[in-house]
């Protein structure tokens, strides 16, 4: 019996699909716009795979990105604890009307990562962000197991945190960003007996944690 026909990769529709994406998101993804950063990642890193970055602007995607990073705005402020890194959308990166917060800082772990890892990719020189400020107030995050936390006003800590505070040190080549050390530490209490890694010491192997290291 013959074997069935293996389907074609449908290459130009996945580039008009991700080319979309990397623009702006259509309607069916509106409620996905808290992650907005995260998604455009996925869409430019696609289009890079494919070889068809020719088909954004890559200067007005970089633009774009660097609108998002948020900058203390006196030298005071680096020492209040909050993370300057970047937001991942518009609605996070400016207060709701509803509520009163001038100090706002919407910055996420996961979002630097991701404007980061798509100003590599569309050929930023990365030389150009303050790394200062990135870097130390990132330390703000790393707690004293050595995990991360996402943002400064506190969430889950797992080793999807570290890997993004690690490729963020890594990107722009400085590591004062982090204690390497405590995250090692981190990190191997993440093993389980398996051999394979957890999200959180003590949790059952998962690719995704694995993959991270």
């Amino acid at each position: 019996m013959a074997e069935p026909e293996q389907p074609e990769f449908a290459r130009e529709r996945h580039v008009l699909f991700l080319e979309a994406m990397a623009s702006e998101l259509p309607a069916d993804y509106a409620s996905q716009e808290v992650n907005h950063l995260t998604l455009a990642y996925f869409a430019v890193a696609g289009l890079s795979l494919l070889r068809e970055l020719d088909r954004v602007n890559k200067d007005q995607i970089a633009k774009w990105i660097l609108s998002f990073q948020v900058h203390p705005k006196t030298d005071n402020e680096l020492d209040n604890g909050q993370f300057y890194g970047f937001c991942g959308s518009r609605t996070t990166q400016f207060p709701s009307t509803n509520m009163k917060d001038p100090c706002h800082n919407g910055s996420h772990l996961a979002s630097t990562y991701s404007a980061l890892a798509i100003l590599k990719i569309v050929g930023y020189d990365l030389a150009n962000i303050d790394n200062k400020v990135l870097l130390s107030s990132m330390r703000n995050l790393q707690q004293p197991d050595g995990s991360f936390m996402p943002t400064h006003i506190g969430a889950e800590t797992d080793l999807r945190f570290v890997y993004c505070a690690a490729a963020i040190c890594s990107m722009l080549k400085d590591w004062t960003g982090m204690d390497k050390e405590k995250a090692k530490q981190y990190i191997l209490s993440c093993q389980s007996y398996d051999g394979g890694f957890g999200l959180v010491p003590g949790s059952e192997s998962h690719g995704t944690a694995s993959f991270n290291l």
